[in-house]
């Protein structure tokens, strides 16, 4: 099954610096549920445009996106924020925690965010993805006391506690860290990953590897 079918994905953004743009050109391409995909090349080429746009983050210009089968382009912009806050689950260059509040605390916060939330089953479906992610014992834990690898495996954690179908990772820099748990997520809960970084740390985990230069797809 088909999770996610890009066609002629076109789009343009200038660099958050100021400094020039950076485009995704008439990109085609399918991920099946499951699929473990890496995406590599040069800073600027497009690849973390092109995750912002599959996504949801930013719209193309131009092209068609299916996610689960659902064209994206029509939808308005509060139905294209709910149907990716339920579909994806993110993680970026820094893991973005709260330091006051405990690792659980910070990794609950989709489910209340998202789904409103049951307290009760909101903590069981927390110890869940703390256990998956090896840090079932900080769980109460102030986020600013723990280590790098802690929080960042917290972030893990809070990317899958609302079940999304698809996660998105664009550059962290924790990759030696967290691809084994984003292999595990891909293998034993059928969640597709799309993982931005180095191609050294992407190849032993990941089923394809995409090369993106210019904005274009030039190997996969």
């Amino acid at each position: 099954m088909r999770a996610i079918e890009c066609e002629n994905l076109t789009c343009c953004r200038a660099m958050w610096n100021g400094q020039g743009s950076v485009a995704v050109r008439d990109i085609s391409l399918h991920v099946h549920r499951g699929e473990f995909v890496g995406f590599c090349g040069p800073n600027g080429s497009g690849k973390g445009l092109l995750l912002n746009l599959i996504g949801l983050l930013e719209r193309p210009d131009s092209g068609i996106l299916r996610l689960g089968g659902e064209e994206t382009s029509s939808f308005a912009d509060e139905d294209a924020a709910e149907f990716r806050n339920e579909a994806c689950g993110y993680l970026f260059g820094h893991p973005y925690l709260l330091p006051s509040f405990s690792i659980a605390e910070n990794v609950a916060m989709p489910l209340f965010r998202i789904r409103g939330g049951d307290a009760v089953k909101a903590r069981q479906r927390t110890l869940e993805v703390l256990r998956f992610a090896g840090i079932e014992n900080f769980e109460t834990p102030l986020a600013g006391r723990t280590d790098h690898a802690v929080r960042w495996r917290a972030a893990f954690a809070r990317a899958l506690v609302h079940e999304p179908g698809i996660l998105i990772a664009i550059s962290p820099p924790c990759g030696n860290e967290l691809l084994p748990l984003a292999r595990r997520a891909a293998r034993e809960l059928g969640i597709t990953i799309l993982w931005s970084g180095p191609r050294e740390e992407l190849s032993p985990v990941a089923d394809r590897i995409i090369e993106i230069r210019d904005g274009r797809l030039a190997a996969d």
